[in-house]
């Protein structure tokens, strides 16, 4: 095995559990970091969704031009910071970001 594809795996191997620790059912509107982490951490994602683990209107905002790209690739909502949701429409209450995955192999 080479190492190229120890750290791949290893990558994998920590965007899973970052995703699977930290986004569930509750998780409405979760961040997606950028780098090479990523895209381990999409494939997850996309495998919750078929799982119906994941909340069924999740809407994912990207910090990166790659992950918005990732994300709509996966089948997820994408939305910018500055697009999010009224919680209930005429309050002026907009959702926030419940958790953020970024780093996940640091």
């Amino acid at each position: 095995m080479s190492s190229l594809n120890l750290v791949e795996q290893s990558k994998r191997s920590a965007a899973f559990a970052a995703v699977d620790k930290h986004v569930g059912p509750t998780v409405r509107v979760l961040g997606v970091g950028s780098g090479s982490t990523v895209v381990y951490a999409a494939e997850r994602l996309l495998e919750l969704k078929r799982l119906n683990k994941l909340h069924p209107e999740l809407l994912c905002v990207p910090t990166s031009f790659q992950s918005k790209q990732l994300i709509v690739d996966a089948g997820l909502r994408a939305s910018d910071l500055d697009d999010l949701p009224e919680l209930d429409p005429g309050s002026g209450s907009f959702a926030s970001i419940d958790v953020t995955i970024d780093g996940a192999d640091e």
